[in-house]
């Protein structure tokens, strides 16, 4: 499978605007409110990029700490099941498993490795706005050295939350335009029509390996 160079921008430094501030949502009284996607945000932001300045955490530890972040603010199910589009309803459960947990892993995989190629980069916030569904989009710029500058835009990611059992969490990312999720679908489409659901299955699991390996 192949990936454009904007998806992997995203992957090695949007998780480091994984965080914002947003005021909390109304909830009953007698309810503790929720964080809401900006600030759940700021606080994810705040701890990844501790974990990428940190020069005493070897990149092995880097990787591993930067995948655990992912894992608490990401909605793997949700992401995975937008990815395969149509096709989802149609699995067995055993398939939708096992694709579940390859899709996560390979995401995370990717995140993790290229963290490598931190080189301080920030993030500036500017703006956010609830979408007619009910999700939480948040439009971020990533800013660092370009073209022997510094202070430049590297590229602009737009965040999706969505709400689930009161908590936050990230279903896809644009980044300059690109979605994650629409570039998974179309991908995984055209192997879903050319070889199924095992091939797509065999795919992911050849990198999830290539991937522990490096």
């Amino acid at each position: 499978m192949r990936w454009s160079r904007n998806i992997l921008i995203g992957f090695g430094l949007g998780l480091l605007t994984l965080c914002f501030a947003q005021p909390a949502l109304v909830r009953a009284a007698d309810a503790p409110a929720s964080p809401a996607p900006r600030a759940v945000m700021e606080k994810v932001t705040a701890d990844a990029l501790a974990v990428l300045r940190d020069g005493q955490l070897a990149l092995d530890a880097k990787r591993e700490k930067i995948k655990q972040i992912a894992y608490a603010n990401i909605n793997f199910e949700v992401m995975g099941r937008l990815s395969l589009g149509r096709y989802w309803r149609d699995l067995p459960d055993d398939k939708k498993a096992q694709y579940s947990a390859e899709f996560k892993e390979h995401v995370t995989n990717t995140y993790g490795h290229t963290t490598d190629d931190y080189t301080n980069e920030n993030v500036t916030v500017d703006g956010d706005r609830r979408e007619t569904d009910g999700d939480w989009t948040v439009n971020t710029r990533i800013v660092g050295i370009k073209d022997n500058k510094p202070n430049q835009e590297i590229a602009k990611v737009e965040y999706r939350f969505r709400q689930q059992d009161g908590q936050w969490k990230i279903i896809d990312f644009t980044i300059d335009g690109v979605s994650l999720v629409a570039n998974f679908r179309s991908q995984f489409q055209e192997i879903m029509t050319d070889g199924g659901i095992d091939q797509l299955l065999k795919l992911l699991h050849d990198k999830n390996v290539a991937n522990d390996k490096q």
